[in-house]
């Protein structure tokens, strides 16, 4: 096999070679039986223009001001973040403005996720282009289709100065944008020691490995490793008595919080019918849906597409109505204030 074709070839059966420190670039099969997913060409020099992105962010010094605007559900939703990262130490996040309660992470590529953005789309690079007065790249994620033709699902916006991603749209299968995250102002800085006064928004928990999961669904904890639309675990939190679950199709985030009992008669939100069952719905930067099933209690936060979320609820099990609870619950989810923030585990 030529090295021009091991190069189009990504392995795409797990993250823990990235996890390694290996470029998604550089993944490819062992033999000529292992399995693999073909990649287009074009595929190719995308995927290592924005590892190289993703590679800036986390090793570079810089600061910037980020604009992240949901349209989820027909209504626009705005945030305003100064962020300031400092490699080893992490990005401090000030929140300068905030449309709702639900406070957004720091929306930055991370070189985590691009194994499943290989996996579920094809990247392209469709050439030079101005955004926020910058010279920029732009790389475009379209999903499969038949006869070779799919739609527009995401676009990054890549500076040729700093090498970071500047802008990053996602979009519904209708083609309208549903998440857009800009910056503003962005510069690679000298990367002095953080202010300790800063608000830093990053997910709080105990991380858990595959043994810890393991045992949990020994436990009867409902752990999926996948939900519909290619969205896949990626990882997972505890925090106190609730489970939080991530999963990322690579272009959106999806996570669910699972604890045990049932919920309580007083629940905010507008209530819709899904599988048999009722859903609260609050929708907001990110929409939360919160309901009942299988003597559990869950909560679906979600910054991804209409389809990829209602796809979602619905393999979920579910219960016909709420039910009065001990009070434990409500007081669990009302410590838990900046569900935005769990999104992105990565800050």
């Amino acid at each position: 096999m030529s090295l021009t074709r091991l190069r189009l070839l990504l392995l795409l059966t797990g993250l823990g070679a990235l996890f390694t420190g290996v470029p998604v670039s550089a993944l490819v099969a062992p033999g000529p039986d292992g399995p693999v997913t073909p990649v287009a060409s074009r595929s190719v020099a995308a995927i290592e223009l924005l590892e190289n992105a993703a590679r800036v962010a986390r090793t570079r010094a810089w600061s910037g001001t980020q604009h992240v605007v949901s349209t989820r559900s027909g209504e626009a939703h705005f945030t305003v973040l100064q962020i300031r990262h400092v490699p080893g130490a992490g990005s401090e996040v000030h929140v300068l403005y905030a449309q709702d309660q639900t406070v957004a992470a720091a929306d930055v590529l991370d070189r985590k996720l691009l194994v499943l953005l290989a996996k579920n789309y094809e990247l392209r690079i469709v050439g030079d282009r101005i955004c926020s007065g910058r010279r920029t790249e732009l790389i475009e994620a379209v999903r499969p289709g038949t006869r070779g033709i799919g739609s527009l699902a995401g676009r990054f916006w890549v500076d040729r100065e700093t090498g970071l991603v500047v802008r990053r749209d996602v979009l519904d299968t209708d083609g309208a944008v549903v998440r857009t995250s800009s910056f503003v102002r962005l510069q690679l800085t000298a990367g002095d020691v953080m202010a300790q006064t800063a608000e830093v928004v990053k997910p709080s928990g105990d991380r858990l490995d595959e043994a810890d999961l393991a045992a949990l669904r020994t436990e009867g904890w409902p752990v999926p490793s996948t939900l519909p639309s290619g969205m896949e675990l990626f990882e997972a939190r505890l925090h106190s008595s609730v489970l939080q679950l991530s999963f990322s199709d690579g272009l959106s985030t999806l996570s669910l919080f699972v604890q045990r009992g049932r919920l309580p008669r007083s629940v905010s939100g507008d209530e819709r019918p899904v599988a048999g069952g009722t859903v609260w719905v609050s929708s907001g930067l990110t929409e939360r849906m919160v309901w009942s099933g299988e003597g559990n209690t869950w909560t679906l936060v979600s910054d991804a597409p209409d389809e990829a979320v209602e796809d979602a609820v619905l393999v979920l099990p579910h219960t016909t109505k709420a039910s009065a609870g001990d009070g434990m619950l409500s007081r669990a989810w009302r410590g838990m204030s900046r569900v935005g923030a769990w999104l992105n585990p990565f800050t």
